[in-house]
């Protein structure tokens, strides 16, 4: 089973783990691009950060080592953070409110590379990503 239920997403947030979820793909000015997110846990103040990644699609690279999309972000890496929560469950909420993330599409970290497999044997479709 590659997707979390809501149940195993938010407990995987609590036990420390992060959750990401493939949002979409782009193309800006003949550019190919990702947008991905991820859930955090935040040991600073024991909450959860919400974290929008958009970066350049480049097939020779893992998902995770894409260049920033955009010149100017927070981290360089393409991410900018979205918010920050005190419960897993508001985390989860506040990326499908403001991301559009998908309640049923939550995968560990690290999985997100088969997610991205998925996208490539699927022809790499613009728009929305909704999995086979």
């Amino acid at each position: 089973m590659r997707y979390l239920t809501n149940t195993y997403a938010a407990g995987a947030l609590r036990r420390g783990r992060e959750i990401e979820q493939l949002i979409s793909a782009f193309e800006d000015e003949g550019r190919r691009g990702l947008r991905w997110c991820s859930i955090s846990p935040v040991k600073r103040f024991r909450g959860f950060v919400v974290r929008l990644y958009i970066v350049e699609e480049c097939e020779w690279l893992p998902v995770d080592e894409f260049p920033a999309f955009y010149a100017a972000d927070e981290d360089q890496d393409g991410a900018r953070t979205v918010g920050e929560t005190e419960s897993s469950e508001a985390a989860i909420e506040l990326a499908e409110r403001e991301l559009g993330a998908d309640r049923g599409r939550w995968v560990n970290q690290g999985v997100l590379f088969d997610e991205y497999r998925d996208f490539i044997e699927s022809g790499r479709p613009l728009g929305r990503w909704k999995p086979s």
